[in-house]
């Protein structure tokens, strides 16, 4: 849903607002819908947060992880049935949405916000949705939702925003399949920043 309303809406006005909002209420229906399945578990630097705090065993966090990078694929190949092809159907950024670095913006720039934006989340997910004394409880979706919003609004400007390593997996995979090209040049940044976010807040909230 994220990158689909990217795809189809990048560069209009107000649209970095559209698909933030966008992102934000797809995790929190999904979050909804998945909880009491999975635990809501859609982004693996989530996941290994949990690991880590060993709230998930690390059998359960590899399952999900594979479960996570088949539906990033699957997912992003879908968006490319709806966008390819047929008169007015198009991929307004030709790469179904993927995760690049913005040529106005530095790696470290990227480093920095993408680490930042996804300890937000991940801080949210713990005090929420997995410390017994929460008060959202039930309620946690609402939360993590609007963390994943406010992570949009300042990262898609710079990275598009990630927070989420399986996220930016499967549109790089099947775009760079569909001619794509330069992908992979920081793709690294989108695993290993969200994933030393997520491991400082679990080692200091876990």
């Amino acid at each position: 849903v994220g990158c689909g309303s990217a795809a189809t809406q990048a560069g209009d006005p107000g649209w970095i607002l559209g698909v933030s909002l966008q992102f934000g209420l797809a995790i929190t229906a999904l979050a909804y819908a998945t909880a009491h399945i999975s635990g809501g578990q859609i982004n693996c630097a989530v996941t290994f947060a949990l690991v880590l705090a060993k709230q998930k065993s690390v059998a359960q966090g590899l399952v999900n992880l594979v479960s996570q990078l088949v539906g990033s694929v699957l997912g992003a190949a879908l968006l490319l049935a709806a966008t390819a092809g047929g008169e007015g159907a198009r991929d307004r950024t030709h790469t179904l949405g993927a995760n690049t670095l913005s040529p106005t913006y530095s790696v470290g720039n990227a480093f920095v916000s993408e680490m930042l934006m996804t300890a937000l989340l991940v801080y949210v997910v713990f005090e929420t949705a997995v410390n017994n004394k929460s008060t959202a409880r039930h309620n946690a979706p609402l939360a993590i939702g609007g963390a994943v919003f406010l992570a949009h609004m300042v990262n898609i400007s710079i990275t598009g925003c990630s927070i989420n390593p399986t996220r930016s997996f499967g549109p790089a995979v099947v775009a760079s399949l569909n001619g794509a090209e330069g992908l992979w040049q920081h793709h690294w940044i989108f695993w290993v920043a969200p994933l030393t976010g997520a491991g400082i807040v679990s080692l200091l909230r876990g």
